[in-house]
């Protein structure tokens, strides 16, 4: 790597890093990673705590590789782990069970696996169960009892509607953790228990692997015969691929009619879910469906004090309440706000008050992720399959036009830019930007499905935005 030995390496990384992020941003998360192995294509950073490495490799894993690049230095492939020393950092209870089994398997956890196609045990799966997620350490209020009790049930083996479990909540809200305090109970329970646990997205690039490797009767078989549970997190993200669509539903009612059993994860109900087939809406609407709702005021507090206790830390009663009174629909934003007060007041040897909170707060909350023409027309002409040079086009029909005006809106919407330059980004006048926009918005007010569309595309917009920065 340029002749510079390894911290050296990323002492360089660092350097470039403090001059092209927030100086705040930098001492709370970058500073504090320490390098573990380094060679020409594999890095392992280490991060103090879970909390740590979970926000680092989620908000600046690009900016770091970024930064690699910018010195002149190959790309590697970047392992993110957890440091441990005399000082406490990293898993205070000791080994967790999945660091257990990976050593029992000669592997560490953060290490990329490669599963093989006929590979059926979650544990050995990617990705795999967060051992933090138990039903244990879910912060249970009125809000979210009905999905925790019918989760409960589903673990315990006991009967329930249909065998199948459908979590329905916001981005934050607990709906992964649920899904996966299942898998974990059962692989505690039993451990050769034949769980299979993986996103839509997974489900989807698996089987597109399989059809070109010719290996499409060993992917039914893994999850037709040789799956007793399985759980799906995100299923919204099959809208629109038919074909995946029909594969999982036969998949669906293979298990369902063996007396197997389900659970999936969506921000959107069955029915609100565009593009999808009417069999496939139709199996997921008539299964158990139990949604989560934004945390009341009291479950926040709670959910505050359960993860300051995570990390042995008693929060002041003032510091408690800001934190939920601020954050009120994302439960990773607490952690993460914990984690960094946590961090600041180690780095700045301050004690952890309100004066604090407000300043970590301040740093942490985006209140709207980066979005420009361009992204949101990637976005747009992604989810409707057309290119992105039609949004610009003098086509109008309405394949191109619908697409074309949703994109207008959310440049009103994201952007500062003036009307003018909205309609010459896509070969408008600035009349035709006010009459499209105009026209979509009593569009969205008069046809519920229209309105799903929309918030669906701005679900969509937001995600890739956000993974982008």
């Amino acid at each position: 790597m340029g002749g510079l030995p390894m911290d050296g390496v990323w002492e360089s990384v660092k350097e470039y890093l403090k001059c092209t992020i927030p100086q705040a941003q930098f001492e709370m998360w970058v500073n504090p990673i320490k390098l573990g192995k380094c060679s020409e294509n594999h890095v392992v950073l280490l991060c103090p705590n879970e909390f740590h490495r979970q926000w680092v490799r989620g908000k600046l894993s690009g900016e770091i590789l970024k930064a690699w690049m910018t010195k002149g230095l190959s790309a590697p492939v970047i392992t993110w782990d957890v440091v441990k020393n005399e000082n406490g950092f990293g898993n205070e209870n000791g080994d967790s069970e999945l660091e257990r089994i990976s050593s029992d398997r000669g592997t560490s956890v953060g290490t990329a696996v490669q599963v093989p196609l006929n590979e059926i045990f979650v544990k050995w799966q990617m990705p795999r169960l967060n051992s933090r997620f138990t039903f244990e350490q879910f912060v249970v209020g009125d809000s979210n009892r009905f999905a925790y009790s019918a989760s409960r049930v589903m673990a315990n083996g006991q009967n329930i509607y249909n065998n199948a479990l459908y979590i329905l909540a916001d981005p934050g809200l607990g709906k992964s953790h649920l899904s996966q305090a299942v898998g974990n109970y059962l692989l505690k329970k039993k451990r050769d228990v034949r769980l299979c646990y993986l996103t839509a997205e997974d489900f989807a690039n698996e089987m597109i692997s399989a059809l070109k490797s010719e290996k499409i009767e060993k992917f039914k078989e893994k999850y037709r015969k040789n799956c007793d549970l399985l759980i799906l997190e995100k299923i919204e993200f099959l809208s629109g691929k038919m074909k995946m669509q029909s594969e999982f539903a036969y998949t669906l009612d293979f298990l369902l009619d063996s007396g197997k059993r389900f659970i999936c994860t969506s921000n959107y109900y069955p029915q609100d879910i565009p593009k999808l087939r009417k069999d496939l809406r139709s199996r997921l609407s008539g299964v158990l469906i139990t949604p989560i709702d934004p945390p009341d005021f009291e479950t926040r507090t709670k959910i505050v004090r359960k993860k300051a206790e995570a990390q042995a830390l008693k929060l002041p009663a003032k510091v408690v309440d800001f934190l939920a009174e601020r954050i009120t629909k994302d439960i990773r934003q607490l952690e993460s706000c914990i984690a960094g007060l946590v961090l600041k007041s180690n780095i700045t040897k301050r004690p952890i008050d309100l004066a604090l909170a407000r300043e970590v707060l301040e740093t942490m909350i985006d209140s709207r992720p980066g979005i420009d023409i361009e992204r949101i027309k990637e976005v747009v002409a992604r989810s409707f399959r057309i290119k992105v040079e039609d949004l610009s086009s003098p086509s109008r029909k309405r394949s191109i036009a619908y697409p074309r005006n949703i994109c207008m809106y959310f440049c009103q919407e994201y952007t500062n830019e003036s009307i003018s330059n909205i309609g010459k980004a896509f070969g408008r006048t600035h009349s035709t930007v006010i009459y499209a926009t105009n026209r979509l918005r009593q569009e969205i007010k008069n046809s519920p499905r229209i309105k799903r569309e929309i918030e669906f595309l701005r679900d969509h917009l937001e995600t890739y935005c956000l993974r982008e920065r």
